[in-house]
């Protein structure tokens, strides 16, 4: 497009010179030069453009590689904590009861614990357990209990 704009201004100031305007040859070269200098302000606008938008695409791929990274990041927390959690749970004599219902959910960097257990005692044995089992797995994750206390 910025070529065919350019013909028509080489097109028009050639035919303003050959025209008879009486500018003589000084002033169809003055006119050529000009016509060089706009063509070689809009390559500049058009490489500064261009410039700008390998930023922008730039920046945008270098933001989806980081959250991409984070999102495996929590991906694999949620695999390998969930279940050392889970085990640690169903490990303890106390909490391991078919009354008691106590589901792990890793999302985030926290560990969520759901369901219901029979006692605030075990509420608390369960959140203390998630707690260590965290600890001792070298997570940063955090622990949220949301059990609830339903005596059958």
């Amino acid at each position: 497009m910025k070529s065919t704009i350019q013909t028509a201004k080489v097109a028009l100031m050639l035919g303003f010179c050959l025209g008879g305007a009486g500018l003589g040859l000084m002033g169809c070269q003055n006119t050529a030069e000009g016509v060089a200098k706009d063509t070689q302000k809009d390559a500049t606008a058009v490489q500064n453009a261009a410039d700008k938008a390998a930023d922008v695409t730039k920046d945008a791929t270098n933001k989806a590689v980081v959250e991409t990274k984070e999102a495996t990041a929590n991906a694999g927390d949620a695999l390998t904590m969930t279940p050392k959690v889970k085990n640690a749970i169903i490990a303890n004599s106390t909490l391991n009861n078919p009354k008691n219902e106590v589901n792990v959910d890793t999302k985030n960097g926290v560990v969520h614990l759901k369901g219901h257990v029979l006692t605030n005692d075990m509420k608390k044995l369960a959140g203390d357990i998630a707690a260590k089992t965290v600890k001792e797995s070298g997570s940063k994750d955090t622990v949220m209990n949301q059990l609830t206390v339903e005596a059958h």
